[in-house]
């Protein structure tokens, strides 16, 4: 059978997800395949019509939000909460559309939150904490029925919330002076728990290695953002005396590109790139300032800024493979290493 007879079978009901990942692993691949490997494989898109109705629920989520500010919130809102979450049983658990349901899950977390902080004190429960913890709570039910990967990200969103609700209520001073230490933990705590999955599926072929890959993209931007904050200088300045923006002096800059090259090796490590995108915008912010006093015009640093990303991107992500057998001879036997990838690895086999 091919892949996508597998899919309409899977999707049909006839056979089951073990005896498709089976099939899977025997479908053989022709030598017009480029065999990269299959780790922070999103099994997200499987057709333009999940597009196409993603952008539909998009539009008219936020017709609802309109509509509902427009009524005047709070019970409004949960309305169009309850009404996602009915989207997502016919999308998300019937039909397993993967993408119209990220979408679907993202409005109800925001729906449930915005109407929830309204509701709940109308009905005399004003505590702050008491409208996070719900809002968690709707968030875990909703992952309860559709059980998609990405809701693992929006637990954590959710999570967060709640976090930094209670920090706020027990230690204000905290979260005003120290805020990038509070969300480097946050994220380190995403994180462990992203590394806890993956070490139940080294080779990346299950639904472990979906919701790991998603608790690392919401992990990623707090790391980063975390030590920016606590370590980096930003200044209000204007860039090439054209556009006032942040602006960082050499050191920090410096600074910066050994944050991004520490996570880069990190993702590299635990053969997760999704770690590394977060850092791309901070990567290339840097680099232009480090190029800023070399007395190239305006343009001619952003063509060689976005010419050194884009080619230190392509060139790990074509060598990405060779650069981790490399690093992993040098790195300590701990199970958060995964193996080399091996492209004749069949689920189910030993290692």
């Amino acid at each position: 059978m091919t892949p996508e007879q597998i899919e309409a079978a899977l999707e049909a009901g006839i056979i089951t997800p073990d005896q498709a990942r089976a099939m899977r692993a025997k479908t053989p691949v022709s030598d017009n395949d480029a065999v990269i490997g299959n780790e922070d494989d999103m099994r997200f898109v499987r057709s333009f019509s999940d597009v196409f109705i993603a952008i539909g629920i998009g539009l008219f989520a936020l017709g609802l939000s309109a509509m509902s500010t427009l009524m005047g919130g709070g019970l409004y809102y949960v309305g169009s909460a309850i009404l996602m979450a009915l989207m997502a049983e016919y999308f998300g658990k019937r039909k397993r559309q993967h993408l119209p349901t990220l979408i679907t899950a993202m409005a109800f977390l925001i729906f449930s939150q915005l109407g929830f902080a309204v509701v709940l004190p109308d009905l005399g429960i004003s505590s702050d904490i008491a409208v996070a913890l719900t809002v968690f709570a709707a968030m875990m039910i909703f992952y309860l029925r559709v059980r998609l990967p990405f809701c693992m990200a929006l637990i954590a969103l959710s999570l967060l919330y709640v976090f930094f609700v209670l920090l706020a209520r027990g230690a204000p001073d905290l979260m005003g002076s120290h805020f990038g230490w509070v969300l480097f933990f946050a994220g380190l705590v995403i994180f462990a728990v992203a590394l806890w999955y993956d070490t139940r599926d080294k080779h990346r072929t299950t639904r472990f290695a979906d919701n790991a890959f998603w608790l690392h993209l919401t992990a990623a931007p707090l790391l980063v953002h975390g030590l920016v904050a606590e370590f980096v200088t930003l200044k209000s300045d204007k860039l090439f005396n054209l556009v006032p923006v942040v602006t960082l002096d050499q050191t920090d800059a410096g600074l910066i590109l050994g944050i991004v090259l520490i996570i880069g090796l990190l993702a590299l490590a635990i053969n997760r790139r999704a770690l590394l995108v977060s850092s791309l915008g901070y990567a290339g912010f840097a680099i232009g300032y480090l190029m800023k006093d070399t007395g190239l015009g305006f343009g001619k640093v952003v063509a060689i800024t976005l010419l050194l990303l884009g080619g230190g991107i392509i060139f790990l992500g074509a060598g990405w493979h060779l650069a981790r057998n490399a690093l992993i001879k040098i790195l300590p036997k701990l199970p958060i290493f995964p193996p080399p990838y091996d492209p004749d690895y069949k689920p189910g086999s030993q290692g």
